[in-house]
């Protein structure tokens, strides 16, 4: 089981990379809506070598099954054909071998992704698998009936899905109906920094603050305290990401999904705490000020020393040139501080996941790559073949392999996501900027709550009458 879990943290990553990154802002496909409706030709892909080759061909998929068509349409803004070198997943080799498979990529934009759906759901060409890791999925679009419910054609109860997959697949559930299918669970943002500008500041190592159950709130921000001289321009830490991923350690998303009802969280405790928090540091000039750098963030001060935290989602550290936070060996992370009030150590979610798309011609297929998926999780033969990729193809360290094991075991045990940004586009821009106004400019949380709860709390209720009348 300890192998397993270790390597469910390795095998979708790819996968999960090409989604956050454009998410992040990094998206460089070139395709326009007018194309979507054709398929592309991918670079050759890095293969996998005859012994790894040998390896999943020797995997037990556990039934004889055909399939009576291969093809699965795939409707995203990056594909899972991997190209430009990039090396192949174990999936898609799995799901080669094993059931004669094969992705056909449809490309979009992450601007126009689901306008290309309506489009080709309405004029009766649907694509077949569209991807759920951006957390925008569900619940809106489904209520909308742009999906449908996987459970026809998975065993949601199977022994496949690891304990923090199951969970989320769950959470992702109207009229007890699966609508998206979270094949496992990642590190939805970790704390990345520089050893040498830890050990040059007398800093304890945050890697063994975790080790020793005391990488909490207080000490991060303690730590940050200790670093930071904005006379001197430096600052405890930079980032996009740190707002939200604090909010969830405390196990109350802002929009949450309980059996089939949504709810808000913007007058618990929990944000309250947190929303303070994170006004204290402020007041203390800990985070880089933002303003001042034209609202962009600065991740190459960490290789300079003069920021000492970049929380950010996993993927940053899926590159070839890591130099922006040091040199070889310099770099380390660790998941996010653990809220020292709450009973669980909560921390924030990254998936790996999948919708079906209303009308697929072909769920069947997209069933079969959806347990070719869980199966490379799952399966310890594909450890020592994703730890190769990891070190050869972004130069990863023993230490940092050893650190993501350990992150994706705290993660997969109590995973947290927000459905904020799945709801309505209502919902999220109410909620989306006031919740790092306490970070970001100083402002009470008392008075953003007044200003944004009751409006969020109309358009929830509007939404839970529409599943209450139609599912």
């Amino acid at each position: 089981m300890k192998n397993m879990k270790k390597t469910l943290a390795f095998v979708s990553a790819l996968a999960i990379m090409g989604s956050m990154t454009a998410c992040g802002g990094s998206n460089d496909s070139t395709a326009d809506s007018a194309a979507t409706s054709q398929t592309t030709e991918s670079t050759p892909a890095k293969e996998l070598d005859e012994d790894d080759k040998a390896a999943v061909a020797e995997m037990d998929i556990g039934e004889d099954e055909t399939l009576e068509n291969g093809t699965v349409k795939w409707l995203s803004f990056w594909d899972l054909n991997p190209a430009n070198g990039k090396p192949k997943s174990v999936e898609l080799e799995l799901f080669e071998t094993k059931y004669g498979g094969k992705i056909e990529y449809i490309p979009t934009t992450y601007e126009t992704r689901y306008s290309d759906l309506s489009t080709q759901v309405l004029g009766g060409t649907s694509p077949d698998l569209f991807p759920a890791a951006d957390l925008d999925t569900f619940p809106g679009k489904a209520i909308a009936g742009m999906f449908e419910p996987f459970d026809d054609y998975l065993d949601f109860d199977s022994d496949l899905w690891s304990v923090g997959a199951k969970k989320l697949s769950d959470a992702h559930t109207i009229g007890g109906k699966h609508y998206v299918a979270v094949v496992s669970t990642d590190a939805g943002c970790v704390c990345i920094y520089n050893k040498r500008t830890i050990d040059e500041n007398g800093l304890t190592d945050p890697a063994q603050l975790l080790e020793e159950g005391n990488w909490t709130w207080d000490t991060f921000k303690d730590m940050c305290m200790e670093f930071s001289d904005p006379d001197n321009k430096k600052y405890g830490f930079d980032g996009w990401w740190f707002e939200i991923n604090l909010l969830l350690t405390t196990g109350k998303p802002v929009i949450d999904m309980q059996d089939g009802v949504i709810t808000s969280n913007l007058l618990s405790p929990e944000m309250e705490r947190a929303e303070n928090f994170m006004l204290d540091m402020n007041k203390m000039n800990l985070p880089l000020p933002k303003a001042e750098y034209n609202w962009v963030e600065q991740p190459q001060r960490i290789a300079e020393g003069t920021t000492l935290f970049y929380p950010c989602g996993i993927w940053a550290l899926y590159e070839a040139d890591l130099t922006k936070f040091g040199a070889e060996g310099e770099i380390m992370f660790v998941p996010m501080p653990k809220d020292p009030n709450a009973d669980k150590y909560y921390l924030p979610s990254g998936v790996d996941a999948y919708a079906l798309c209303k009308s697929a011609p072909n769920p069947e297929g997209a069933a079969a790559f959806m347990k070719c998926k869980l199966m490379a999780v799952g399966d310890e033969t594909t450890q020592e073949i994703a730890e190769k990729q990891y070190r050869e193809d972004y130069g990863w360290t023993d230490e940092m392999i050893e650190m993501w094991h350990k992150t994706k075991e705290l993660t997969n045990e109590n995973p947290v996501i927000d459905f904020y940004a799945g709801t309505s586009s209502d919902i999220y821009d109410m909620v989306h900027n006031p919740i790092k106004d306490a970070s970001y400019n100083g402002k009470d949380w008392a008075t953003t709550r007044d200003e944004i709860s009751g409006a969020v709390q109309s358009e929830i209720d509007a939404l839970n009458k529409q599943i209450s009348e139609n599912f």
